[in-house]
């Protein structure tokens, strides 16, 4: 009995390894530095890791426009689910050196995960032939912080800047109480590796035209990642030594 059970962890063994590409560090991460950063992701908990759900009569707009946009998939989470591969999923679509190669491509124990545009929108069931929503070309035309402002702050509330003057956050106090409701949302849902002590220039963009009722793509967050680039460079060389 233990010789044939010797045998089949063997065979599970060398198929595992058939899969895996030759490139990774491990079965697990990408590489060494991808190894180090895990422990950066392991410290920030996941929105399926916590126990919430909302409440209608506490944030009825919130949850109006949730649902007016279709927003349900983005809500909630496929079950059961592993939260160590998900925390490894995040772990490897960080780009540290030369990985990942390939833009929007992820990897997790020795499979090849996809997060294009076209994946993205294939699982939300979002088409969009030939055409840019209204958030792709608000990004194209530039930010107008004063309807921003207008939108997403309450009265005196203002993007915070820097020493020349550019736009880098706002407070959380300077935001309605919606607009917390859907920078929560975002950074949960769409953004969970990033921080969350103001909400970046760049992911305000999507709020602002949600809020607004605009049609927003699911597939447009790059915006977000290049703010969390951004916010984890300190993490990164963190984890280089």
């Amino acid at each position: 009995m233990a010789s044939s059970s010797g045998k089949r962890m063997k065979t599970m063994a060398s198929k595992r390894k058939e899969k895996e590409p030759k490139q990774p560090h491990s079965s697990r991460f990408l590489s060494r530095k991808h190894e180090k950063h895990f422990k950066v992701v392991q410290d920030r908990r996941l929105l399926m890791e916590r126990k919430v759900g909302m409440i209608p009569n506490f944030a009825p707009q919130f949850g109006e426009q949730l649902l007016g946009n279709d927003g349900g998939k983005l809500a909630t989470y496929p079950t059961p689910a592993n939260i160590a591969v998900v925390e490894e999923f995040y772990t490897n679509a960080r780009k540290i050196g030369d990985y990942p190669a390939e833009t929007y491509l992820g990897y997790v124990r020795g499979h090849a995960i996809r997060y294009d545009p076209d994946s993205i929108n294939n699982f939300l069931d979002t088409m969009w032939a030939g055409e840019q929503c209204q958030f792709a070309l608000f990004m194209e035309e530039g930010t107008d912080f004063d309807d921003e402002e207008r939108v997403l702050c309450v009265p005196r509330g203002h993007f915070q800047r820097n020493r020349i003057g550019s736009v880098v956050n706002i407070r959380r106090t300077d935001l309605t109480l919606l607009a917390k409701y859907w920078m929560a949302f975002s950074h949960s849902n769409i953004q969970p590796c990033s921080h969350v002590q103001g909400a970046r220039a760049e992911a305000v963009e999507a709020s602002t035209m949600v809020m607004e009722e605009e049609d927003v793509d699911d597939d447009e967050d790059e915006a977000f990642e290049d703010a969390e680039d951004e916010e984890e460079e300190e993490d990164t060389d963190d984890s280089a030594d």
